[in-house]
């Protein structure tokens, strides 16, 4: 994921400029034209890529207010007071910029969007469930979870599920010379994962064919409460070259009864 932060210009030489992020001033490459100081541009990978105007640089603003205010949900506060507290630090922030405009509110359809009611999503009885802590390794620099890690989390409590049947790869592998590749995948996120939060991933078994598997996962993320991704994905068994299908070993096809969804 990768994000442009919003600066003021400071001063200009030559082909770098001087640039001012609220109190934080760094010196970048100018990559674009026309640019002079007091303008209000873009940053991104140390470089100057566009000049905003005081209406798209306020928008780019009250993206990051919105951003510190979940992130102090997160932490624990309430969101109207979370986001009063990030309201103040990014006037804060305009004010050192010379900016003496208020931080704009989301639009009132906008809102209304994002704070309907979280749909509910029914997670069976029987679902195996696997906590794990996010590591930095997992993040990216605003130590927010990549969404390729999503898929990732599920894909690792499904294969703790083979375990647990006694199925781990390794035993697919060598024991029954059969191998088991996702080759269909599809899902949502529905809300962030950020560093050391502990999330739970609940996984069961839709469906179970002569040699396929259907898996769907549901995460939860334990500090805020919230359920952020939804997954669903199609495993087929193989032999260990993938080039020829096979049929599912008949005491794994057994054991995984045990973790088909029962609607209690």
């Amino acid at each position: 994921m990768c994000w442009g932060v919003p600066a003021k210009v400071i001063s200009i030489d030559g082909f770098t400029a001087l640039v001012d992020f609220g109190g934080v001033k760094k010196e970048v490459i100018v990559a674009t034209s026309k640019i002079s100081p007091d303008d209000l541009v873009m940053i991104h990978a140390g470089m100057v890529i566009n000049k905003l105007s005081l209406e798209d640089f306020m928008a780019n603003v009250a993206l990051y207010r919105d951003i510190l205010s979940q992130e102090l949900v997160d932490e624990g506060l309430d969101e109207k007071t979370a986001k009063r507290n990030a309201t103040n630090e990014i006037n804060k922030l305009l004010v050192s910029l010379g900016i003496h405009k208020p931080v704009p509110e989301i639009d009132v359809e906008e809102t209304k969007t994002m704070q309907a009611p979280q749909k509910e999503i029914h997670v069976p009885g029987n679902a195996f469930r696997k906590r794990y802590r996010i590591p930095l390794s997992d993040t990216d620099y605003l130590q927010v979870m990549h969404y390729t890690n999503y898929f990732r989390y599920c894909e690792r409590a499904q294969q703790e599920l083979l375990e647990n049947l006694g199925f781990g790869y390794a035993t697919l592998i060598h024991k029954f010379g059969l191998f088991v590749p996702t080759v269909e995948t599809s899902g949502k996120i529905l809300g962030p994962v950020r560093l050391d939060n502990e999330i739970e991933v609940a996984v069961w078994v839709e469906e179970v064919g002569r040699k396929h598997i259907k898996f769907r996962n549901i995460i939860k993320n334990f500090t805020s409460g919230k359920v952020v991704a939804e997954c669903s994905t199609v495993s087929v068994c193989t032999d260990t070259t993938l080039m020829e299908s096979m049929t599912l070993p008949v005491e794994l096809a057994e054991g995984l009864k045990k973790y088909v969804a029962r609607h209690d």
